[in-house]
């Protein structure tokens, strides 16, 4: 049997703004294809018919969702502390794949790319770099550690950060006899709509000025 390997990403962009008085910081959640924010990719068997798909889809089906951190007064430099944005985002990974006369783990991973940083785009903050280190989340709605879901955490700045891991959703018959099946036994293994909030540091004071990054979110099966 031939191994099957099916890769979608979306991507999400993140938008800082610091004033002297008050700041903001944005999430842009945008997806790469129709709708706005799913990609689904389906991949198949060279060797049947059968077809295994995967479905990847941060924030809303359609639109632009955008997580908004104010910074203002004390925050700004004289006591900063961390701030929470809002709305929160979901992100959900479906695996689709055939009915099977086995239960053959397939993996599924969920990773994410925030290795370029926020970059300066205008207002005097020059070079800036502001790292997506300083962004954090916490998650809810999430099926925990054990069943491979998102967990609370912050983005490293690394081109491959892992944030899940499971095993693929199946339909495999549990009583083979022969050439015949007398039962079947489902598996509904998905992550649906992991939400989170994501929270600024604001421990670094950066120049005034507009940032402007993005993040990759990359879900794959074998």
């Amino acid at each position: 049997m031939r191994k099957r390997d099916a890769t979608t990403t979306a991507r999400a962009a993140l938008q800082a703004v610091r004033a002297p008085l008050s700041a903001g910081l944005v999430l842009l959640a945008c997806g790469i294809s129709v709708p706005a924010n799913a990609v689904i990719i389906t991949v198949s068997d060279s060797a049947s018919t059968s077809n295994y798909a995967l479905s990847l889809q941060v924030g809303a089906a359609a639109g632009v969702d955008t997580v908004q951190f104010n910074v203002t007064g004390n925050n700004v430099g004289l006591t900063p502390a961390a701030v929470t944005g809002s709305p929160a985002i979901d992100i959900s990974v479906t695996p689709i794949r055939p009915v099977s006369t086995s239960s053959t783990a397939r993996p599924v991973t969920l990773r994410v790319d925030s290795s370029a940083g926020l970059s300066c785009q205008s207002g005097g903050c020059g070079a800036t770099i502001i790292p997506f280190s300083k962004i954090s989340w916490t998650a809810s709605n999430t099926s925990g550690a054990g069943a491979g879901d998102i967990q609370s955490g912050q983005f490293t700045g690394a081109a491959n950060q892992q944030l899940a891991s499971f095993n693929a959703n199946a339909t495999y018959c549990s009583f083979p006899l022969i050439i015949f099946c007398l039962g079947w036994t489902y598996q509904s293994n998905t992550m649906v709509a992991t939400r989170l909030t994501f929270s600024y540091a604001n421990d670094t004071i950066y120049p005034a000025g507009t940032y402007l990054g993005t993040v990759y979110f990359t879900a794959s099966m074998e």
